[in-house]
């Protein structure tokens, strides 16, 4: 034998040896090999840096094929417009053609294929573009096309189940539209979530006990009281007109199953009672009488909330109503922005109002729990609620109240909620959104000026910064931490219990029904932000949140097909954050 035949001989194993070990190395990705296989190609892989590499490239494109299918294509807006005027312009050619030419027809791939890969090329490239976790982690508010069934041991499924990260979160809670079209109360509990690159092999996270309720009004924010089984629905009635009530959340069934009784054991109030002196009181969804420890009892009749000295002691012993007990306590106003909410003791809600009529600007409102009705607290028709410090509110203004549509600075304010009395801060600052602790605040620092409607006020020119925050005297002058540069037509701002994580919602500027939500953590020494891995970062969310015990709720926008919003849940232990979802859910708003 030659040596040129021996060395071609050579070069001809060499290639069936790569070979062997690219087309195991493919094969290992959708099954288990064989041991005799797999230790080979361990052995082959070690001493070959060439199929090594091509190896690796085989895992890092099942990876990303793996995150494509979590994540809704968005296309662009006018694509079906271009599609359909594509394949008439192919259809007017084609026919000009066929009239032209003579003999037997050239046999073409039909339009519809070609129309349909048109369209395929063009959502994964809309798929491809857009954003995702830091470091490169898919984003865990883009809406799968369908329910991802949770890992277990079936036969045949060879990838490796994920390994759920154990969490003490809490619960979520949020009212969706149930099949029936009725408005259901659900509550999950967050006791595992799964590493973000593994949350569409988690398993769903489920509500434990759906409870109908039936509300006046079609919500769009839900704000609970931090110390009772209460909530303030924000929402628009029969008339398109926004309206805020209080209602009694639905609360757990006991845990035995109830008797029949010819009598309830308790008795409902008929109507709401009102607290008339200017001192401060509370409300409680409560009945007037405990139920009995034994479970010879069934559920109430629905009830009003009425005021009463202390909240109840334990309210997952009163049975559940089908009925939200509800108060209206304002009419007649359009709500403006995102920034409604209770007070840290619970006393007071807070919220920005104009006239339903656009007769004039907006107003800081507040409702004092026990009350009949929400009183406006200003009257300049240019102040917006930012946040609460401590027991007393913060507004913003501009610095001079008719501002047309030039830009102009602002300033802040704090507000005693039940006298009145103002009291400046320094600083020129918009809606500053104080840390629990005091210490820190969210604050645009620039100019603002009218929005398009002519009535709401907005950011205009400047930055959306973290900074110190003294109280009584207002955010500390130059430099913080940047959030957000640039045009911010609308932001919602929230502080975990700790003061440490930061989530913050930007609007979209073109449609403020949708916007942007990204989770912080902020040193509570500097202020210094950091984003860690897996954290949320800029994801498409629905408005309203819920930041508290370690983890943060929103929902994403409707998927394609007429699917449902998804609760989307993500949750941290130290800086590890990890991530859950719901299946879909029609109308979801969730409580914060």
């Amino acid at each position: 034998m030659s040596r040129m035949h021996r060395l071609r001989r050579r070069a001809s194993q060499d290639v069936v040896i790569h070979d062997r070990a690219r087309s195991l190395a493919a094969q290992r990705l959708d099954a288990l090999l064989e041991q005799a296989d797999a230790m080979w190609l361990h052995d082959h892989l070690a001493g070959c840096v060439a199929c090594r590499s091509i190896a690796a490239a085989y895992e890092a494109d099942r990876l990303a094929l793996r995150g494509l299918r979590e994540r809704q294509p968005e296309p662009p807006r006018d694509l079906w417009a271009r599609t359909s005027a594509a394949i008439e312009r192919e259809s007017a050619r084609g026919g000009g053609a066929r009239r032209a030419s003579s003999g037997r027809p050239r046999r073409m791939p039909a339009l519809g294929v070609l129309s349909g890969v048109a369209v395929i090329a063009v959502v994964i490239g809309a798929t491809a573009l857009s954003g995702g976790f830091l470091d490169g982690l898919p984003t865990t508010a883009d809406v799968p096309t369908a329910t991802v069934p949770p890992v277990a041991a079936v036969p045949g499924n060879t990838s490796p189940a994920p390994t759920p990260i154990a969490v003490g979160a809490g619960t979520v809670g949020w009212i969706g539209t149930s099949p029936d079209g009725a408005l259901a109360y659900n509550v999950a509990k967050v006791e595992e979530v799964c590493a973000a690159d593994r949350q569409p092999d988690c398993a769903a996270v489920t509500d434990g006990a759906s409870k109908r309720v039936e509300i006046t009004i079609r919500p769009k924010s839900i704000s609970q009281s931090p110390v009772r089984n209460e909530a303030v629905v924000v929402g628009t009635d029969s008339t398109g007109e926004d309206a805020v009530l209080v209602i009694a959340l639905p609360t757990a069934e006991p845990t035995s199953t109830p008797a029949p009784s010819d009598s309830p054991t308790t008795v409902p109030s008929a109507t709401p009672v009102v607290t008339a002196t200017p001192g401060p009181a509370t409300s409680s969804p409560a009945t007037t009488a405990v139920p009995t420890p034994t479970p010879t009892v069934k559920a109430t009749p629905p009830v009003s909330p009425p005021a009463s000295a202390t909240p109840p002691a334990s309210p997952s012993a009163t049975p559940v109503p089908t009925v939200a007990a509800t108060l209206a306590i304002v009419s007649g106003v359009k709500i403006v922005g995102e920034s409604a909410a209770y007070s840290p003791d619970g006393s007071w809600f807070a919220f920005t109002a104009r006239p339903s009529d656009d007769s004039a600007g907006p107003d800081i409102y507040v409702w004092r729990v026990g009350d009949e009705r929400a009183r406006k607290l200003t009257d300049d028709h240019s102040s917006v609620f930012a946040s609460w410090s401590a027991g007393r509110l913060i507004g913003s203004r501009p610095v001079v109240t008719k501002i047309e549509t030039a830009e102009v600075s602002a300033e802040s304010f704090q507000l005693d909620p039940a006298t009145g009395a103002e009291t400046a801060l320094t600083g020129a600052t918009w809606r500053p959104v104080v840390a629990p602790d005091g210490s820190w605040a969210v604050t645009w620092d620039g100019t603002v000026r009218l929005a398009t409607d002519g009535l709401t006020i907005a950011p205009a020119s400047g930055t959306l910064v973290v900074r110190h925050f003294d109280r009584g005297v207002g955010p500390g002058g130059g430099g913080g931490e940047v959030i957000a540069d640039g045009a911010v037509s609308e932001f919602d701002a929230r502080w975990d219990e700790t003061g440490t994580w930061l989530a913050v919602w930007l609007a979209d500027a073109s449609d403020p029904t949708i916007g942007r939500l990204s989770l912080i953590h902020v040193d509570p020494a500097t202020g210094k932000l950091e984003r860690p891995r897996g954290a949320p970062k800029d994801v498409t969310t629905l408005p309203g949140f819920s930041i508290a015990n370690g983890r943060l709720a929103w929902a994403t926008p409707p998927g394609q097909g007429g699917e449902g919003s998804r609760v989307q849940i993500v949750a941290w232990t130290d800086k590890t954050v990890g991530a859950v979802e719901s299946g879909p859910v029609e109308g979801v708003v969730v409580i914060h």
